[in-house]
């Protein structure tokens, strides 16, 4: 009987090798050129951050007048419930802009989630509702729902996530750039 002895494979083998490797002297940032590049990249990420305000408070703006649009599209309408679900939709889209718009401070960081929650929710209510009247059992006599209706109910919801995952981003990117000043290392002692 032959032993079977377990060879390494080839990723374990460049793996050791890998960690063998010493540092080489240009890889080594003095304490400066480590907060240079701190500096640097709190710059881009402040950058993008402001870009992508700007677009999702557009998105804001536009979700704001499709909304409106929902609301008096919906005044003359027999049943109350649209126009309510409008009007909800439009006085939660102010909390979905950029902070510095608004002349108070945000309540929370976690108002954008809440926003976000009643939006789809009263969206949900909207095509399900209008949907479900739109049948020809229901006896409402409302002509069927279309995908651009949907849309209209569904585009303030998006715009709610959007601007939800951008904060959430926001925060977790200055949550590793001050992990990564943390992490800073001094030279003096080496």
């Amino acid at each position: 009987m032959s032993k079977h002895v377990r060879q390494r494979t080839k990723a374990q083998r460049n793996a050791q090798i890998e960690e063998e490797e010493p540092l080489v002297p240009s890889q080594v940032l003095d304490e400066q050129t480590q907060s240079e590049e701190i500096r640097l990249l709190r710059q881009k990420n402040s950058m993008d951050n402001k870009q992508a305000q700007m677009v999702l408070d557009v998105g804001v703006l536009i979700a704001t007048i499709i909304s409106i649009m929902q609301f008096f599209e919906h005044t003359p309408s027999p049943n109350p419930i649209f126009c309510i679900l409008a009007v909800i939709q439009l006085l939660l889209l102010p909390f979905s802009i950029t902070p510095r718009w608004l002349p108070i401070e945000p309540i929370s960081p976690d108002i954008h989630l809440y926003t976000l929650s009643v939006e789809l929710t009263v969206s949900v209510c909207a095509i399900y509702i209008r949907y479900n009247l739109s049948l020809p059992s229901s006896g409402a006599g409302m002509e069927p729902m279309e995908v651009g209706e949907m849309a209209r109910w569904i585009m303030p919801a998006l715009v709610s996530g959007a601007v939800n995952m951008q904060r959430r981003a926001e925060r977790q990117s200055e949550m590793k750039l001050d992990m990564l000043e943390e992490l800073k290392y001094d030279l003096k002692g080496a």
